[in-house]
């Protein structure tokens, strides 16, 4: 008996023959041969059928996946590949796993100069004119950094180097980065930088709105950020588990002088800040994660943490009556007739970083731990080397305040080489001959004020804000 499985046409007519020959007599022999040449004839053009289909539906999903594209009929493959990365396949099983109903992101090859063009382009969105400049300079009116400059375009190396890649909102593509690292360097992490592609475009717009009503500040950009970076973080991981992909063995560690992270001329305080959303933004990501898997992360977008504190600590977050950072409310801004040109909250992260530069971890980690509030403010001062700076810090109980003004006490008289005063009555003066500094417990004790200003005169005016 010969079995002969068919679809489309070839069933319909098999049925047909079927009917007919019910009614009439058996068959001859010769006939019957004739019927299953038919039959065979039959099956081989069905399965050619299927072949064109097939080809057909991977050419639409490599269009699919060039859509957009002004110029490109296909994403072009490195000179020496062979078979070049399926940049649209690999986006789509991704996006299914973390559970975004959309469609796949154009996905195209672009050199590290494109891709950092497009990174700066979003990073000035979010920091128009000369606010980064502007923070620069209050970072360094407190001495926190030495060297001027403009932080958007080293964070957008930074950020290349990081993911490997770019969403540019402009074309509506991702443009992946087609380094070839030297041997013993560390390739760009092109999964990581499709899983954070496709958040950005995703929630991108809810965390960063562009206009908006006011400035984030400092402590609110990083909290969304590390929302962001830990989440595509977290998708890579858990992607990278199902899905594991060969590491060189001669990647150099990140903290390797030689690493390329390390060769960015980020000053060292503000590329700690920068690195904060991936490092603890894949902690946060992770209990969000424990606590509801991806809805309760989802919900996140809705409703962002407002500062690193939450990022630190992700149970503060997951409280249903969470207390946002405290205000550092002042009479006035005004001090001998000028107004600062930096109002900001810089969060409980930068108070850890600017303590761990002369302390070790535990002891950073004990100044930061009761951190409420902080309002930075600077001023210029033109005939100076450095601005002046007024940070005033609010704290959980008065143990943390006085936990905190010891250890900025002692970071203070390393920093500036003197030797370490006696405080009375909560008060700390070391002046030298280019800066006035003070440091005073204050706000019924609750409270730390770190003044760092160019004379004298400015500095008294400041103690009394």
């Amino acid at each position: 008996m010969l079995i002969l499985i068919l679809g489309g046409s070839g069933l319909g007519w098999w049925l047909t023959q079927q009917s007919a020959s019910s009614a009439a007599d058996q068959p001859e022999p010769e006939d019957l041969q004739k019927q299953i040449v038919l039959l065979e004839g039959q099956v081989e053009y069905l399965q050619g059928q299927v072949g064109a289909l097939l080809d057909e539906n991977a050419q639409l999903l490599q269009k699919l996946g060039t859509l957009g594209m002004k110029g490109t009929a296909k994403m072009d493959p490195p000179p020496d590949a062979v078979d070049p990365p399926d940049y649209v396949g690999m986006g789509l099983e991704m996006m299914k796993f973390r559970k975004l109903q959309a469609l796949p992101i154009p996905t195209t090859t672009a050199s590290n100069e494109d891709v950092e063009k497009s990174i700066l382009a979003w990073l000035r969105k979010q920091q128009p004119d000369d606010e980064a400049p502007r923070f620069a300079l209050a970072l360094n009116a407190l001495g926190w950094i030495e060297k001027l400059v403009d932080p958007l375009p080293l964070r957008a190396a930074l950020l290349r180097i990081q993911l490997g890649g770019w969403y540019d909102e402009a074309t509506g593509t991702l443009l992946v980065s087609d380094e070839k690292p030297a041997p013993g360097k560390p390739a760009p992490d092109r999964p990581l930088a499709l899983a954070f592609g496709q958040l950005l475009r995703e929630y991108g717009p809810t965390l960063f709105p562009v206009p908006r009503e006011t400035r984030l500040t400092t402590d609110e950009r990083l909290a969304r950020e590390s929302l962001l970076a830990g989440d595509a973080m977290l998708t890579r991981f858990l992607y990278s588990i199902q899905n594991p992909i060969p590491q060189s063995i001669s990647d150099i560690p990140a903290e390797d002088p030689d690493h390329p992270l390390n060769q960015v001329a980020l000053p060292y305080y503000m590329k700690e800040l920068a690195l904060f959303p991936f490092t603890r933004g894949f902690d946060f990501s992770q209990s969000l994660h424990s606590a509801g898997e991806y809805s309760q992360m989802n919900a996140a977008y809705s409703r962002p943490p407002t500062s690193c504190a939450e990022v630190i600590e992700p149970e503060r977050f997951l409280e249903a009556m969470r207390l946002p950072p405290a205000q550092v409310e002042m009479p006035s801004t005004e001090v001998l007739g000028t107004q600062p040109y930096w109002d900001d909250r810089l969060g409980r992260f930068a108070c850890y970083s600017a303590l761990r530069t002369y302390s070790s971890d535990e002891e950073a980690g004990r100044g930061a731990r009761g951190w409420k509030g902080d309002r930075l403010l600077a001023y210029a001062a033109p005939e100076a080397k450095r601005d002046h700076a007024v940070w005033q810090t609010l704290w959980l109980t008065r143990d943390d305040a006085e936990a905190f003004f010891k250890a900025m006490r002692s970071g203070l008289s390393q920093r500036y080489d003197q030797p370490a005063q006696l405080d009375v009555g909560g008060r700390f003066t070391l002046n030298t001959q280019e800066r006035q500094t003070r440091l005073i417990i204050n706000r019924d004790g609750l409270g730390v004020l770190l003044i760092d200003a160019a004379t004298a005169d400015f500095a008294e005016a400041l103690s009394r804000l």
